[in-house]
């Protein structure tokens, strides 16, 4: 039986009819809808946030705020107050335009310079309590601090005499007339003369005290700020 021969420079062997090349299959993405869910989520998220912030920016109302300090007892005119536009968030505040309505008003405490304003820190009227009385004294040098004193202060009252004299009221010199005693108006501050201050004082005690400014007889020593006065003015 012959021979066939194989021809020479084939390259693979011949495939059987019918069949194909296997290819190796691809892989397969996986899926994550949860991810996806969450990263949707977030951009909605950032995107109502930003929109929030954009909007509270622009909820801004004018109110009054104190223009410099503003002592207690002083009557408060339309310059110690201007306008500042704010963040509307529910603090108490007085709108820009109830500005006339506080002129004239008393201040019941210190209020800080940029501080913003609220009703309870003025009030309408007088301030002085029924039992106390607003009295002038006269000051030289030698009888106050060198540093001017000024509405708010509180200072310590002393009789005094000249080269060891008699006093108006009979008690020796270096006596405490009062304790403690709100300044309710400035004046005294002049190092080259003297000066006039008002003090609030218990209505008890006035009298001992005019006696003692009218003759000169009256010295002060300012003590800190924190200090109590015996009687002070009315709170708002």
């Amino acid at each position: 039986m012959p021979l066939t021969a194989t021809p020479r420079g084939t390259g693979a062997p011949e495939q059987a009819p019918g069949t194909g090349a296997r290819r190796v299959p691809a892989p397969t993405r996986e899926r994550r809808p949860a991810l996806l869910a969450l990263g949707l989520v977030l951009v909605v998220g950032g995107a109502l946030g930003s929109a929030l912030v954009v909007h509270r920016s622009g909820d801004r109302v004018d109110v009054l705020v104190a223009r410099h300090d503003i002592a207690p007892g002083d009557r408060v005119e339309a310059d110690d107050l201007r306008v500042a536009r704010v963040a509307a968030d529910g603090a108490a505040v007085v709108p820009a335009e109830a500005l006339d309505n506080f002129v004239g008003t008393y201040a019941t405490a210190r209020v800080p310079a940029d501080t913003l304003v609220n009703r309870t820190m003025f009030l309408a009227g007088g301030v002085v309590p029924s039992d106390a009385a607003v009295v002038g004294v006269v000051l030289d040098p030698q009888q106050r601090p060198s540093e001017a004193l000024r509405s708010g202060d509180v200072v310590r009252v002393f009789l005094v005499a000249e080269d060891g004299g008699a006093t108006v009221t009979g008690d020796p010199a270096g006596t405490v007339l009062l304790p403690s005693a709100r300044v309710v108006a400035g004046g005294a501050g002049d190092a080259a003369g003297s000066g006039a201050v008002s003090l609030l004082v218990p209505a008890e005690r006035s009298a001992a005290v005019v006696a003692a400014a009218a003759a000169g007889q009256v010295a002060v020593a300012r003590v800190a700020e924190s200090t109590r006065p015996d009687v002070d003015l009315v709170e708002g």
